[in-house]
């Protein structure tokens, strides 16, 4: 395994000059739960790799890209934790067993890794608001737990980050365009790109804040990503750093990316969201529109009279990947007509009325049941984290 990391390092290092401060604070006699923030794809291979030279660490990913040929076997060389789509699957009472069991993790001594926003950035500022599952881990981790923020820069305008082209190059067009442009460079003249990681103890800090509500938790959580201070320095007023989109040219006898500009709108960022489609509701019965406003209080406890048809589910009501999961499943568990658009799709609770009404403009296929295949691999993540 160190010779394998070790090569992973050294073909990180053709293109990034990583920089790290403070790795004293990874030295603990009890498992760690290390939370970094999540910019780019880069940052958990940079991570990882880089991380194992002081601790053997269990990253927890996304089942989409664990699955993939290569990634797989690279990813159990270091016992990752896979976390399954929620647009694949909705049950979000069994997602949130996976993270109790995850909590059993540490408690028999697995050091975890696991992004806070799950998911890499949208803007360049990590956004973590209506997420919950850091939340739900430090709640119940057991009480020796040390936890480690690791904040991660300069890697906003990598090919690896939503920055370069709203993510529309895919994962092996990546992966083959950094093949080329190491071949381009003659291996070794490949221009760098600085990496910055800080390692800070959050663990009396975090437990003086787990106590608090969810949004509050992640709102501090967020000041601490977007900031250039260290955690004790903070304060509830804390302005964002402005990270600048960083360009960095792959040939070094060429620069390719002087004039390149920064998407205009990135799917998923807080500005795409905040852009919403306007419905004719008058067609749809209010019995239907009530019934799903008293599941959305259900959901998040917020009193009905401050639900509105045009409030936003994520950026308002602080929806989550798990609260969308839950109100999809509701409607089509109890409305005969209801579409199946994608998870991505219910930006409004306007949304959501016109998907119980079977009017959904997009209608994602619904995908076979496999339940042998899901028992046996649910099976193996549990003996995966616990074992």
């Amino acid at each position: 395994m160190k010779l394998v990391l070790f090569v992973v390092r050294l073909v990180l290092s053709l293109r990034y000059k990583i920089k790290i401060k403070w790795t004293e604070n990874l030295q603990h006699n009890w498992p760690i739960l290390i939370l970094p923030n999540h910019v780019a794809l880069v940052d958990p291979r940079i991570m990882i790799s880089f991380l194992w030279k002081y601790l053997k660490v269990s990253p927890v990913a996304s089942e989409k890209y664990y699955s993939k040929p290569v990634l797989k076997q690279v990813m159990d060389l270091v016992w990752t934790v896979p976390i399954w789509e929620m647009e694949n699957w909705a049950s979000s009472e069994e997602v949130k067993k996976v993270f109790w069991a995850i909590t059993n993790a540490l408690k028999n001594w697995k050091n975890i890794l696991i992004y806070p926003s799950g998911q890499i950035y949208r803007q360049w500022y990590e956004s973590i608001k209506w997420k919950q599952s850091v939340y739900n881990i430090v709640n119940q981790m057991p009480e020796s737990t040390k936890v480690v923020w690791v904040r991660i820069r300069w890697l906003w305008g990598s090919i690896w980050s939503k920055a370069w082209d709203n993510w529309e190059t895919t994962f092996w067009q990546a992966y083959l365009k950094c093949i080329w442009y190491v071949m381009a460079n003659f291996t070794f003249f490949v221009p760098k790109r600085k990496v910055n990681i800080e390692i800070q103890d959050l663990t009396e800090v975090i437990n003086s804040h787990k106590e608090k509500n969810l949004n509050e938790f992640n709102s501090f959580l967020e000041r601490f990503y977007n900031s250039d201070k260290d955690v004790n320095e903070i304060n509830e007023n804390e302005e964002k750093i402005i990270e600048p989109i960083n360009y960095i040219k792959h040939y070094f006898y060429y620069d390719d990316v002087k004039d390149r500009l920064e998407p205009e709108i990135i799917t998923g960022s807080e500005k795409e969201l905040g852009e919403v489609k306007n419905y004719d509701l008058s067609e749809i019965d209010d019995d239907i529109k009530n019934k799903i406003k008293e599941k959305i209080w259900v959901i998040k406890e917020i009193s009905i009279d401050k639900i509105e048809d045009n409030s936003k589910l994520i950026l308002e009501l602080f929806f989550d990947s798990l609260d969308l999961a839950e109100i999809k499943s509701y409607v089509q568990a109890n409305f005969t007509w209801a579409s199946n658009p994608p998870i991505t799709d219910l930006k409004t609770v306007a949304d959501v009325y016109v998907m119980a009404v079977w009017k959904s403009e997009n209608e994602e296929k619904m995908k076979e049941c496999n339940w042998e295949k899901d028992e046996r691999g649910k099976g193996l993540l549990v003996e995966k984290l616990v074992g």
